[in-house]
């Protein structure tokens, strides 16, 4: 007789002769079965999740087919697209692009009357989610006056052409500040981003 046989006719004798050993060998049947059984139900429920999310995107997909609007849409999104083109600036270079924005710069601190504000050129660099639109920064420096300096971001935000404030920077020492300006241009190509120091 193998070791095998052996040993499984004497495990049969003792469970036959001792409850406590054959309810404790029921109990580690039912642990285990008990948790074959919540691994499926996990197995089960995961397949049913994701089930309901493809039936889901399938819903939608199916809802767009049958929407009979998509003139409308497209000629709103038209419009909007237009309407984004007229905030964009145009220049036909980098540099008329940079000179463009740093002279804007100059006249809205002007304009609010800060004499004689210092603006340097910046980066220019293509858009990745964009093609065809480059952003140009410029830094304006001046001296903070109070109310005069709130009232050049309030200008600066109202812009016809869209201007992003980048950073604000204020200075302890003589009381200045510094704006670092975004603008985005269109009507011109550029091979590689490029900064000016």
């Amino acid at each position: 007789m193998s070791a095998w046989r052996k040993w499984l006719a004497r495990a049969r004798e003792e469970l036959a002769e001792k409850p406590r050993l054959r309810l404790g060998a029921w109990a580690v049947v039912a642990v285990v079965l008990v948790n074959f059984l919540l691994l499926q139900a996990d197995r089960l429920r995961a397949g049913q999740e994701a089930q309901a999310e493809v039936a889901g995107r399938l819903d939608v997909m199916t809802g767009a087919l049958r929407r009979d609007d998509w003139s409308d849409l497209l000629a709103a999104a038209r419009a909007n697209a237009e309407q984004l083109e007229q905030r964009l600036w145009r220049a036909d270079s980098a540099g008329h692009a940079q000179a463009q924005l740093q002279q804007a710069l100059t006249s809205l601190a002007a304009a609010q009357g800060f004499h004689s504000p210092r603006v340097q050129p910046g980066a220019s660099q293509s858009v990745a989610a964009a093609p065809g639109v480059f952003r140009v920064q410029a830094q304006l420096t001046g001296r903070y006056d109070g109310a005069a300096a709130l009232e050049l971001l309030l200008a600066i935000a109202e812009s016809e052409r869209k201007l992003v404030v980048d950073r604000l920077a204020m200075h302890r020492s003589g009381r200045g500040f510094t704006l670092l300006v975004s603008a985005y241009f269109t009507g011109f190509a550029a091979a590689a981003p490029e900064a000016a120091a």
